[in-house]
């Protein structure tokens, strides 16, 4: 994360990198979709785009995945906005597992056919190799299309680039893609991208601060949340959990990240401190579409001290008539806060209940407890409220089935 995130700092771009460690946890856990790919001919695979599901699960690689807007680029958009991953390994396991072929297999695999099967729906796509600009030390480019291609279908131009340890993975969705010289700006803007990635990690290399010592990691917290049931039956939909403030550069772990809270207001981000907290996150689909329970974990460091976080916003709900909510690019008046009793007793607890001044009359129903470092919020949303306590039962039953799998 922190290359892809010094990148698009060097070039004042709005370029953005995602922990993997979530997407990890979701494949600890079991939870991620069944995906094949089938390339025609069969030893075509080594040049196909990557199932992500598979990635996220093999542990032997380092990875972050992250977004960047063409150069010059202030708008972002499909055909604007470039796809990349970065994978780290010992030198002979990232060759062997990205770039395993010969220059008799690539003239062979010129032009291929896939077939990508997710969720029982299959894809079915041409391939074309290109060829590739000039970045690192071995690379190859190719032209992705739909088969049979309809009008107004994007296709999909990508980039492969090994520097020693480092696999750089590129992306861009064109919107004409008759032929090799209609995605020549795409590929030079791509190879030239991954060059900066790479000479980044080379000249820059990343250095992160170990995080605080937390007695459980995120496939700790996955298990926490895996298999808690809602009143249906149903369980919680790949739930998943990271390091709050992982690789980030010009971050001290040791540090929360954010200053004291004014009076009467709610952030989310404040169940997330201190930096170092795993937090893990869920939903529990209920008996309609628009009906389902958001489900949050955190376990906080072992080295945090009070006040905790938890706590501070737990009595500012408890104290306050109304509240101010933080949305990070702005702000929203809770009204009619109204307070519920709550089954689950814990080192500090909250339960209510609040309405929105956005016309719907529904009423948001929000509960929280903490009993040592382990914090479990639930929330739901209900139509009326008379509705509203109820709601609060049943969550305080998910939020009980938490801690009794976390032995508390």
């Amino acid at each position: 994360m922190a290359i892809i995130n010094a990148v698009a700092q060097n070039r004042q771009s709005q370029g953005w990198a995602q922990d993997s460690q979530r997407m990890r946890s979701v494949a600890a856990g079991g939870s991620i979709p069944g995906a094949e790919t089938v390339t025609t001919p069969g030893d075509c695979a080594v040049f196909a785009s990557q199932n992500p599901f598979a990635k996220w699960a093999d542990k032997s690689v380092s990875m972050a995945d992250g977004m960047m807007p063409v150069a010059g680029m202030r708008e972002s958009g499909p055909t604007t906005t470039i796809i990349l991953t970065l994978q780290s390994a010992e030198a002979p396991a990232i060759a062997q597992a990205d770039f395993n072929y010969t220059v008799e297999l690539a003239a062979r695999c010129s032009q291929f056919d896939l077939a990508s099967t997710e969720s029982g729906m299959t894809s079915t796509y041409a391939v074309q190799l290109l060829s590739a600009p000039d970045a690192g030390e071995k690379r190859f480019a190719w032209l992705q299309t739909t088969k049979p291609q309809g009008p107004g279908d994007f296709g999909w131009v990508g980039l492969r680039v090994l520097a020693g340890t480092m696999s750089v993975n590129l992306g861009l969705s064109v919107a004409a893609a008759g032929s090799e010289a209609d995605v020549r700006p795409a590929l030079d803007s791509m190879a030239a991208l991954a060059q900066e990635l790479i000479d980044q990690a080379a000249q820059h290399p990343p250095s992160v601060a170990a995080a605080p010592p937390n007695s459980r990691t995120p496939d700790d917290v996955v298990a926490l949340l895996k298999g808690v049931a809602g009143p249906t039956g149903k369980t919680v939909d790949m739930p998943a959990a990271s390091v709050i403030g992982s690789e980030r550069p010009g971050i001290d772990l040791g540090q929360p990240s954010q200053g004291p809270r004014p009076p009467c207001s709610f952030s989310g981000a404040a169940y997330q401190s201190p930096i170092g907290s795993v937090v893990g996150q869920g939903q529990i689909q209920g008996a309609s579409k628009m009906d389902f329970i958001e489900l949050a974990v955190i376990s906080m460091p072992t080295t945090a001290t009070p006040p905790h976080p938890f706590d501070t916003q737990a009595a500012a709900l408890r104290d306050c008539p109304m509240m101010q909510e933080d949305l990070g690019e702005g702000t929203r008046q809770w009204s009619a806060i109204k307070h519920l009793t709550m089954a689950v007793t814990g080192d500090s607890s909250y339960a209510v209940a609040y309405q929105l001044a956005d016309g719907t009359g529904q009423w948001h129903v929000l509960l929280g407890a903490r009993k040592g470092t382990l914090a479990v919020e639930a929330s739901t949303i209900r139509s009326s409220e008379a509705d509203a306590q109820p709601a609060a039962d049943v969550l305080g039953g998910v939020i009980g089935q938490v801690f009794a799998k976390a032995g508390l």
